[in-house]
């Protein structure tokens, strides 16, 4: 069922596309913006469809029975199988994190251990600023758990590991490749977490601290061998973020999706070129807001006396933007987005100027195929899209939400298109502050 619009209605929301303008910022409006970004990048992958439970174990081959190589989540120190069942010879099927080329012995490390925090975007930022803190403090880093589901009930609740079920780095990526990245940019990684390590706070900051202050609050913990903070993400001033720009590419360059996940987006990838006819890769992903819930946080967050008035633009007439972007009409446009939450007349209408501007749009819906897909959970299901909109040939959306905001940079850094239909800024700026960096 699609949803209706909200009774406030959405029009007074499409203002057109204002030019991009620069704001002083208070310290409240990045209060806000941070609880927005994090609002706006899970609800993304809370839309996606609605998460199907974790079996208490793992099914071998549909039989119900449990495996030995399933991948293991745990909640609250209990373990429990999770919803994926590693292939023979995967990655964490295989070896240990102590065989992992690179990891540094526990015992003789200084570590940083650092939780990661609600939807799939926001634990990719959480992930890099605990990078960034890791190199400042010259500590190994513990590599984090993900989330599961890291569905948030409302703004004001972050969902961490004690709230949710887990996996490790492993199960999601190519930790290999990710260690050996860092170790390049002379970051080690230790092999295991502590036990007892000295907590430290970190709530007090956020984008506009000075990032000497932060500094020094973990240095008076320098004789504990081992700390460990809470989700760091938006809680890292942005020019400490930004003097280790070249460690953030590495990084992200570095975040691999594993076998399992990579064999997923690579199904996707070809269940595009089978439903169009276009060359294997040739596809535009846009990654479309137009839930109902994403209406009412624009209502919101609407506020253009402070220069945050692009969160709904040019929804209705998408296909103008990816016309004056220069995509090519002939390149399938897969659109993105909760289509069981999505407000029927916003999509038909965007839908409509995609197709009246001679774009063939592709919806992310069809291309879900199988019991194995169908089981994701929330985040990984996130994964799979966030990879898809990164190895597009193209990529569009909608600049407020952190999955597209993320992905329009790594993009950048990678020196492929990408943009947003709904014209204005980039919130996240303010905490990475690359978008209007020339050398990206």
């Amino acid at each position: 069922m699609v949803a209706k619009a909200p009774a406030a209605g959405y029009k007074s929301l499409l203002p057109g596309s204002p030019k991009r303008r620069r704001h002083q910022v208070s310290l409240p409006t990045v209060a806000l913006i941070a609880v927005v970004l994090l609002w706006a990048g899970y609800r993304y992958s809370h839309s996606q469809q609605s998460s199907i439970p974790l079996a208490d174990s793992a099914a071998d081959g549909g039989s119900g029975g449990s495996t030995d190589g399933g991948s293991k989540a745990r909640q609250g120190g209990a373990l429990s199988l999770g919803p994926i069942v590693l292939p023979a010879g995967s990655l964490h099927a295989t070896t240990s994190a102590r065989a992992t080329a690179g990891l540094v012995p526990l015992d003789e490390a200084r570590t940083l251990q650092f939780d990661l925090c609600n939807g799939f975007t926001n634990q990719r930022i959480a992930l890099l600023s605990g990078l960034v803190l890791a190199a400042e403090l010259n500590r190994s880093v513990v590599l984090p758990d993900f989330l599961l589901d890291g569905y948030q009930p409302d703004a004001k609740e972050w969902i961490t590991v004690d709230k949710a079920q887990v996996e490790p780095f492993g199960i999601w990526f190519d930790q290999a490749a990710f260690v050996q990245a860092l170790n390049e940019h002379g970051m080690t990684v230790a092999e295991g977490a502590a036990a007892d390590p000295a907590l430290v706070g970190i709530e007090r900051y956020d984008s506009q601290s000075q990032p000497v202050d932060a500094i020094v609050a973990y240095m008076k913990k320098r004789t504990r061998q081992h700390i460990r903070i809470a989700c760091p993400a938006f809680r890292l001033p942005g020019a400490l973020i930004e003097r280790h720009k070249e460690l953030l590419m590495a990084a992200s360059r570095a975040l691999r999706p594993s076998p399992r996940y990579a064999a997923l987006i690579e199904a996707r990838r070809q269940r595009i070129a089978d439903l169009t006819g276009a060359p294997l890769g040739s596809y535009t992903v846009l990654h479309l807001r137009a839930e109902k819930d994403w209406l009412a946080l624009c209502e919101w967050w609407q506020k253009p006396e402070e220069g945050r008035d692009n969160c709904m633009n040019n929804t209705l007439t998408v296909g103008q933007p990816l016309q004056e972007h220069g995509f090519p009409p002939e390149v399938p446009v897969v659109v993105v987005t909760s289509f069981r939450d999505a407000v029927k007349d916003v999509l038909d209408a965007a839908l409509q100027s995609i197709r009246g501007h001679k774009f063939v749009p592709v919806l992310g819906s069809e291309l879900v195929r199988g019991k194995d897909e169908e089981a994701l959970s929330r985040e990984q299901r996130a994964l799979v899209d966030y990879y898809l909109g990164l190895d597009a040939q193209r990529f569009l959306g909608n600049s407020v939400s952190t999955f597209t905001a993320f992905i329009m940079l790594e993009r950048k850094w990678a020196h492929r298109p990408a943009g947003h239909y709904n014209g204005g800024g980039v919130p996240l700026s303010l905490f990475f502050p690359f978008y209007d960096d020339p050398s990206s």
